[in-house]
């Protein structure tokens, strides 16, 4: 069985493959992980800010809510990070062979976390590329335990 406090206290680095809400990368960012995150737009880097940079498009902006302090920004970054500890998915499952490919292995990630849902054949992927494999259960939530 994984144990998620160990797997989270050695990870730095987060890459995010989409999201369920913008709470995800705030609360990650909040304590204190280096996060990345992916679109079809290329890389950023999230990191709450007390005011909103110059320069950085509406769309990558997202203001605090209620208790939140400081505003979620994502910056584009001009390449993928060199490597990344850890690969969260929020993707059909139909898409995680391609993720694997394109990002978990040459980002030299130890570990993908399905972030709400089960997939038989990544659970099998992870096995055969030797990766820790988290499922069924938000990041974030985990986080904040």
């Amino acid at each position: 069985m994984i144990n998620l406090k160990e797997l989270l206290s050695s990870t730095k680095k987060i890459l995010l493959i989409d999201w369920s809400d913008p709470n995800v990368p705030r609360t990650l960012v909040d304590a204190g992980f280096v996060v990345f995150c992916y679109s079809p737009n290329g890389y950023t880097q999230a990191e709450i800010v007390d005011q909103i940079p110059p320069g950085v498009n509406d769309n990558n902006i997202h203001p605090p809510k209620d208790s939140e302090k400081g505003y979620l920004v994502f910056r584009p970054l001009k390449r993928a990070p060199n490597s990344v500890d850890l690969v969260n998915i929020y993707r059909p499952e139909a898409e995680h062979l391609q993720i694997i490919f394109k990002h978990v292995l040459p980002l030299h990630a130890k570990a993908i976390w399905l972030e709400s849902l089960t997939a038989e054949s990544t659970r099998a992927l992870a096995n055969k590329y030797n990766l820790i494999f988290v499922e069924g259960c938000n990041i974030a939530e985990v986080v904040r335990q």
